[in-house]
């Protein structure tokens, strides 16, 4: 019975690493006052770009490198298309003073076009690849990286000159522009740097934890992520425990579901109740930025 415990909470952990990567990006963008409802569209984008870049430079251009190196390339390459979607958003968002939501459902609708295209375009199969052996990389290395990136984070949102910049842009950004901060620049940068964060957690899905790409594989991650940050109260340290905490719920699912306990369906739905649930209770009590989502414009 403790071996079956032991290996649920490591399952859990394994499964909290995409929604605490992406938590943490979100977290970061909406402290500077952008929302990002796109993480589901970028996490899709990051779990077909690094595994397709990487499938290119192998099999296509013809690129030689050690085989333990090419994991890392493919997280590369997820960072820098989250990065250049986070850069379009955040223009969007910071300069031309757009609605972010429907920037970001455009995100959402895209991502899940391009990837289903993509798939069948690229690798000439109908929305499922399964990620070669050399592509491969340790889920434990990401989940590593993601709780330092969690601690980093905390430090420079709370404990650091940049972390009181980023949060007045988000709380005040007329003080902060009168205090001769580029509030608009801020927010741009910082959005790209959360995209990355979450396509990041797309490719962990695909060349770590799950080793395939579909155009399903974000299974609604991305939307819990941002229920996560509502949780966490918009602060990276609690952001680990609402992750675990979901991700326990995941990976319940998936056990009760290997023991033939109940259905397939009933088992998915368990970490949506549990994030609706976990949220019903947050809500009122949470915090968020006083100017999230809302644009600056020096007049």
């Amino acid at each position: 019975m403790i071996d079956v415990l032991l290996l649920l909470l490591m399952q859990a952990l394994l499964a909290a690493v995409p929604i605490l990567l992406a938590s943490l990006g979100e977290i970061l963008t909406e402290r500077s006052g952008v929302v990002n409802i796109g993480l589901e569209g970028i996490i899709l984008l990051g779990a077909l770009m690094g595994p397709l870049a990487v499938d290119y430079l192998h099999d296509r251009a013809g690129l030689h490198l050690p085989d333990p190196w090419w994991p890392f390339v493919a997280m590369l390459a997820a960072a820098l298309t989250g990065a250049l979607i986070g850069l379009l958003h955040g223009y969007i968002s910071a300069y031309l003073a757009g609605d972010q939501i429907i920037s970001g459902v455009a995100i959402n609708l895209f991502a899940a076009g391009a990837v289903a295209y993509g798939i069948q375009a690229y690798w000439g199969v109908a929305g499922y690849k399964q990620i070669p052996e050399w592509a491969k990389m340790d889920p434990a290395w990401v989940a590593v990286f993601a709780f330092v990136v969690a601690g980093v984070m905390w430090y420079i949102l709370f404990r650091s000159r940049l972390g009181i910049i980023i949060r007045s842009c988000g709380e005040d950004p007329e003080s902060a522009f009168n205090m001769g901060v580029d509030v608009n620049r801020v927010r741009l940068l910082v959005t790209v740097i959360g995209a990355a964060l979450a396509a990041l957690a797309g490719a962990y899905l695909s060349i770590a934890y799950l080793s395939v790409v579909t155009k399903e594989l974000s299974a609604g991650r991305g939307f819990i992520a941002l229920a996560n940050v509502v949780f966490a109260n918009w602060n990276p340290a609690l952001a680990v425990a609402g992750a675990f905490i979901f991700g326990f719920f995941d990976a319940l699912s998936y056990w009760l579901q290997t023991l033939n306990l109940a259905r397939y369906e009933v088992t998915r739905m368990i970490p949506y109740i549990a994030t609706l649930l976990i949220v019903a209770g947050v809500i009122g009590r949470a915090r968020p930025p006083k100017a999230v989502g809302k644009a600056f414009r020096r007049e």
